[in-house]
């Protein structure tokens, strides 16, 4: 050391930006932290669009599958649980981190050594958890990310699932239009035989009178048909995040094929559904708090250096201007207990609750796949029951019943009611095949088979 050492602020800067650097290596190699043990958790994969209805292509001849991977991609819901997990996983390396270095600069009337004055004191001091909380805290930051990730795909099945619903609803709407307006023609045509008739007395002006009632009930039924398909575009553009007057191809009926056994899907819904696995992610990240919490009773350290310049020019007759250096190592003391026992008994009661909320999607995942499966059954046999006896049979009584009224062995009462008979039944069927699709949609959701949607 020189015989004066002045004050100023750069020298002090100096000194203090080497003992940083040496005190942060010494603390480094002493807890051992690694850049590969951060690395571990990789960072997301998930690609991103925009929240804001837009007017992208969907192709004229695009099936329902189309559409489900449309919205999949695009729905602002999935986009919301897609942000979660990035979330969610950039807190895994926050909790796994060392806190932030100290450092420490002191001045003004310092003691005076038999070295000589004391100059200014400078330090750094590195807190270094108790060994397993930082791990047991990412751990548990991780399987919350884990629960995130799996939700994301659960969101997924629903959106896919309400896409369906809301297409099968645009496909019966489609189809009451359509059969509503082949019933209207054979309205016209029967409209002509009833003039014909009139003509030559074989037929009343109360005939021609109800029929006329009729067209104008079956012109109203068109328009709400219409309203119908408007309003179900209108539904399936939102799930779509288009906005709601976005073309939209036409709907066609597709072929719904059978799911497998009803103890094969239990049982895979029972392992690898989305929710299952969220809620099993959730346990697994409240042991870890526990785990955390139990740790707290337990002491952090603390590491750190300490230098001080020392002036040569003390009074002690024997002052040599020796620098003072040195090592220090604290710790806490985990003095106040009650709001670790807290921590304790908030991540116990949360195991609890996360069993309770697994078992509880189990419960509802059996009842949702039961009640899609048997429904697909039943409305399976009653489309071929329809398809073979009931809609044949009501055609063939309408043409019998068309061409007696036309010799005049038949009222026309008869011939309405057969009518009437017929265009139930067909737009009972279109209803049939919608809930069939529906039945198809419930199932692939509550267990998990929609691939779309992964």
């Amino acid at each position: 050391m020189s015989q004066s050492m002045p004050l100023s602020l750069i020298p002090l800067l100096k000194q203090v930006s080497v003992i940083a650097v040496a005190s942060l290596s010494l603390a480094v190699s002493s807890c051992q932290t690694s850049t590969s043990n951060q690395n571990q958790f990789s960072k997301s994969s998930l690609t991103f669009t925009s929240t804001t209805p837009s007017h992208y292509a969907v192709s004229s001849s695009a099936g329902l599958e189309t559409l489900v991977k449309a919205a999949v991609n695009h729905n602002p819901a999935v986009t919301a649980a897609q942000h979660k997990v990035v979330r969610l996983e950039a807190k895994v390396p926050q909790m796994r981190s060392l806190p932030d270095p100290k450092a420490k600069i002191a001045g003004g009337s310092l003691a005076e050594t038999a070295a000589g004055q004391a100059m200014a004191m400078v330090g750094v001091e590195q807190s270094i958890p108790y060994p397993g909380k930082r791990k047991a805290r990412a751990s548990a930051a991780q399987k919350d990310a884990d629960a995130a990730r799996a939700e994301l795909a659960n969101v997924r099945l629903r959106v896919a699932e309400r896409v369906r619903f809301g297409y099968w609803d645009y496909y019966n709407a489609s189809q009451m239009l359509r059969i509503q307006r082949e019933n209207k023609q054979i309205l016209n045509t029967i409209q002509e035989v009833i003039l014909s008739k009139i003509e030559v007395g074989k037929a009343t002006q109360s005939d021609f009178l109800r029929l006329s009632t009729q067209l104008a009930k079956t012109e109203q039924e068109m328009i709400i048909s219409t309203q119908n398909i408007n309003i179900t575009k209108a539904t399936l553009n939102a799930l779509l995040n288009r906005p709601p007057q976005s073309l939209l191809p036409a709907p066609r009926r597709n072929t719904i094929a059978s799911q497998g056994s009803l103890s094969k899907l239990l049982a895979n819904a029972e392992l690898r559904h989305p929710s299952v696995r969220a809620n099993q992610a959730r346990i697994s990240a409240f042991r870890q708090k526990l785990k955390a919490a139990e740790l707290d009773r337990f002491p952090d350290f603390a590491i750190g250096a300490q230098y001080t310049p020392v002036s040569s020019s003390g009074l002690s007759p024997v002052s040599n201007g020796k620098d003072q250096a040195m090592l220090t190592l604290g710790f806490t003391i985990p003095l106040w207990q009650e709001p670790r026992k807290a921590k304790i008994r908030e991540a116990t009661a949360g195991i609890a609750e996360m069993q309770a909320q697994l078992n509880l999607s189990r419960s509802d995942l059996q009842l949702r796949i039961q009640d899609a499966h048997f429904r697909l059954q039943s409305t399976r046999s009653i489309i071929e029951l329809y398809r073979t006896r009931l809609i044949p049979d009501a055609e063939q009584a309408l043409k019998l019943n068309q061409d007696s009224y036309a010799a005049s062995t038949t009222t026309f009462i008869d011939l309405l009611d057969s009518w009437r008979t017929l265009l139930a039944l067909q737009l009972q069927q279109q209803n049939n095949y919608a809930q069939l699709g529906r039945a198809s949609a419930s199932l692939k959701s509550a267990a998990n088979l929609d691939s779309t949607s992964r």
